[in-house]
C-alpha cells in the first residue's frame, strides 16, 4: 500500500509487512547522481532498483525530482560526496526551462536496465521537487520552479503511459508555499494530477498532528483544487532517527503509526482522505519496537476498505466509521488517554485485534458487550 525504499544500496525490504509503493527518494537516483557530467550518465543505482522492482512487483514506484548537479549550478553546493548536489537553479534556466535538465529527463524515462526493465514500465508516479519550500533543496523562486519543470512534466507524459503527476511536496505545513504554487498552476497552466505534502509527527500525537493535514487539505480546496487527491508521500515519527519519542509508551507508539494512517485516509471520508501515505526509511519499522506486525495488520484492515467520514472525536475517544472490502461495516475505535470500557451498537458481533502476530485476532461478542479500548486501536465488525 505504502512505503519507501531501504537505502542506495539496492537491498529489498525484508519484512513481512511489504508496502506497495516504493518512493524511490534517498536512494541513489536524483538527478545529482545519475548525471555525473554535462552529458555523462551513470544508471547503475537506477539499474538496480528497476531489476528489483521488476522482480517484486509493487504496486507503484514513485520517482522524486530533485538535487542539481553541480555542473549546471552557479549556486553552493552540499558537499556530500556521495551526492554533491546544490539547491540553485540550472545556470541555463530561462522563463522556457532548462536545456539541462529537459536532456536528463529525457534521457531518464527513455532509460532500461541491461535487464530490459525500462523507466516508462515500472515508474509511472512522479513527484516534483522534494521540499521545495526549504532553502537547502531549492533557492529560486516558484516562477523559477514552475518554468523549469513545466517543459519536463510534458516530456515525462509523453514517455510514460498513464504518468501520475505529484506536486512539489513541501514540509513543515507551508500552506503559503502551497497556494503560490497552485496559484502557478492556475495561471500558467495545470500540471499536477495529485497535491502531494510531508507531515512527520515529530514527537507528537496523530491526534495533533491531523490538524496540519488539515490545514494543507484547506490550502488545496481554497485554491479551487477541491477533487484533486492529495498524498503525504513522506511521513515517520520524526526526520532524524526515526524513532518514537521516550515520552510514549511502546503500546502508544504501535497504537500511533495505525491511528496516524487511519486518521489520513479517513479524512473527510471517502474520496476526501489520503490515496496514499509514505513511511519514510522503511528499516525503522522494525527498529526496536515491534512495528511490522501492526503495520501488516493494519493493511490487512485497509486493504479495499473505504471510510465513510472523518474519525469522530468525543473526549478521549476515537471512532472511524468504515465499509471493509467484504461489504461489512466496520468501528476503528481507540482511547488516547489509556484503557476505558466502549459499548459498541448492537449491531457489532465481533472485533479485531492486535496481538503480537501477523494478522491479529478476531474476538467474538455479544450484541451491546463493554469492550475495553485504548491506546492500540481496535476495529468491531458486524457479520
Amino acid at each position: 500500500m505504502y512505503g519507501h525504499v531501504c537505502g542506495t544500496t539496492g537491498q529489498w525490504i525484508n519484512t513481512t509487512s511489504q508496502p506497495g509503493t516504493v518512493r524511490l527518494w534517498d536512494a541513489g537516483v536524483a538527478w545529482s547522481v545519475l548525471e555525473t557530467s554535462s552529458g555523462a550518465y551513470d544508471w547503475s543505482n537506477l539499474d538496480t532498483w528497476l531489476d528489483l522492482i521488476a522482480q517484486h512487483r509493487p504496486t507503484a514506484a514513485i520517482y522524486t525530482l530533485g538535487h542539481v548537479p553541480c555542473f549546471i549550478t552557479t549556486g553552493r553546493c552540499s558537499g556530500q560526496a556521495w551526492d554533491n548536489w546544490s539547491p540553485g537553479p540550472p545556470a541555463d534556466l530561462t522563463s522556457s526551462g532548462s536545456r539541462t535538465f529537459n536532456t536528463f529527463v529525457t534521457q531518464l524515462v527513455y532509460h532500461c536496465s541491461p535487464a530490459g526493465h525500462c523507466v516508462k514500465d515500472y515508474i509511472k508516479y512522479w513527484e516534483m521537487w522534494n521540499e521545495a519550500n526549504l532553502s537547502n533543496y531549492w533557492t529560486g523562486n516558484v516562477s523559477q520552479l514552475y518554468q523549469m519543470l513545466k517543459p519536463v512534466i510534458a516530456i515525462i507524459r509523453n514517455a510514460v503511459p498513464g504518468a501520475v503527476v505529484s506536486t512539489p511536496p513541501v514540509c513543515g505545513g507551508d500552506t503559503t508555499w502551497m497556494a503560490s504554487w497552485i496559484q502557478q498552476e492556475n495561471a500558467h497552466g495545470r500540471l499536477s494530477d495529485y497535491y502531494g505534502f510531508h507531515v512527520y509527527l515529530r514527537d507528537g500525537t496523530p491526534e495533533d498532528r491531523i490538524k496540519m493535514v488539515g490545514r494543507m487539505v484547506t490550502t488545496k480546496n481554497n485554491n479551487g483544487w477541491t477533487t484533486t487527491p492529495w498524498m503525504n508521500t513522506e511521513t515517520n515519527f520524526v526526520n532524524t532517527d526515526y524513532t518514537c519519542s521516550s515520552q510514549y509508551t511502546a503500546a502508544d507508539c504501535q497504537g500511533q503509526i495505525v491511528r496516524w494512517h487511519v486518521l489520513q485516509y479517513a479524512y473527510q471520508g471517502g474520496a476526501g482522505g489520503a490515496v496514499h501515505i509514505g513511511w519514510f526509511n522503511w528499516p525503522s519499522i522494525t527498529s526496536g519496537i515491534d512495528y511490522d506486525t501492526y503495520y501488516y495488520t493494519m493493511m490487512q484492515w485497509l486493504k479495499g476498505a473505504t471510510f465513510r467520514q472523518s474519525c469522530a472525536q468525543n473526549g478521549d475517544r476515537w471512532t472511524c466509521s468504515l465499509k471493509e472490502a467484504n461489504g461489512a461495516s466496520g468501528l476503528i475505535v481507540w482511547n488516547t488517554s489509556g484503557n476505558s470500557e466502549y459499548t459498541p451498537a448492537t449491531q457489532y458481533t465481533s472485533y479485531r485485534a492486535f496481538n503480537g502476530t501477523y494478522g491479529g485476532k478476531t474476538v467474538s461478542i455479544t450484541p451491546g458487550q463493554r469492550t475495553t479500548v485504548g491506546v492500540v486501536p481496535i476495529m468491531f465488525q458486524t457479520k
